[in-house]
């Protein structure tokens, strides 16, 4: 039998707006591109909700490409 690695049609980041105060240098506005798959996607809509809850309605948000 034969292992098969399935990849991720998509890739997803937390982003967030200029307006958020950075403590630590990050890369500006956006985070590392992730595979889009459940566990990630539920790691970053939490992440989302952290930041939004902390720095103010739609201040984050996540943002998806083609991988």
């Amino acid at each position: 039998m034969s292992r098969r690695t399935l990849r991720a049609l998509f890739e997803i980041r937390l982003r967030w707006s200029d307006k958020v105060i950075q403590e630590e240098p990050r890369p500006y506005g956006g985070g590392l591109w992730v595979p889009d798959t459940p566990r990630n996607r539920d790691r970053l809509d939490k992440a989302v909700a952290f930041g939004n809850t902390l720095y103010g309605d739609q201040t984050h948000w996540i943002e998806k490409r083609q991988a």
